[in-house]
């Protein structure tokens, strides 16, 4: 509860105003009371407008440091690189296997058809056998070798010119040699062939057996 205080008023006065005064003062004089102000109200507003929730703008909100910043920039640098080289790395398996595959099925081509040309050289063989009467036999033999030739041929096998030709060990090999005088060749030149080779879409399936003259 607040209590009132009453405060004196003391005016100074001239010579002049005091015989005026000192009639007035005779008469009784009712003294105003001043104003009471209440202590406990005021310290109330002033806590109230205190504990009042500020709100902060948009500029005054708490932004990331740069140093924060700079660090989630590096991380997101360090994985998109490793992702890229990840990703270059699964490309280059997925060639290797690729080339892997590719070579087995050529590996295995090359070993079928290199079965394929024995079962030609017995044909020729058998073609070049002297004391063949049988007539049938012997058409039956050509018949064979000439659809076994276009099979190789169908699958990319050539036959090597090896005869008369200059000795190339890319695509020949020699089992022998002669001397040139007594043939019909220059030095390095093939004079016969004792195994015809063959090759596979331009590469060497099986070199040609000769004899050369030196």
């Amino acid at each position: 509860m607040s209590q009132r205080v009453r405060v004196p008023i003391r005016v100074k006065q001239s010579n002049s105003d005091r015989l005026r005064v000192d009639d007035e003062t005779r008469r009784p004089v009712s003294e105003s009371e001043p104003a009471v102000v209440d202590r406990g109200a005021v310290a109330g507003n002033k806590r109230m407008r205190v504990e009042r929730p500020r709100v902060r703008s948009e500029a005054e909100a708490p932004q990331p440091k740069q140093q924060e910043m700079e660090s989630l920039e590096e991380d997101v640098k360090m994985w998109r690189d490793r992702a890229l080289r990840l990703q270059a790395e699964m490309e280059n398996f997925r060639k290797r296997q690729r080339r892997l595959a590719e070579d087995q099925i050529e590996a295995n081509r090359g070993r079928l058809l290199r079965n394929f040309l024995m079962v030609a050289d017995d044909l020729e063989r058998a073609l070049s056998a002297e004391g063949g009467d049988d007539g049938n036999v012997r058409e039956g033999l050509e018949v064979t070798q000439r659809s076994l030739q276009q099979l190789l041929r169908q699958e990319g096998v050539e036959l090597i010119k090896a005869r008369g030709e200059a000795f190339d060990p890319t695509w020949h090999e020699a089992v022998g040699t002669v001397p040139h005088q007594g043939v019909d060749g220059d030095r390095d030149t093939v004079v016969e062939v004792t195994q015809p080779g063959y090759r596979l879409d331009g590469g060497l399936l099986r070199p040609a057996r000769v004899i050369v003259a030196k």
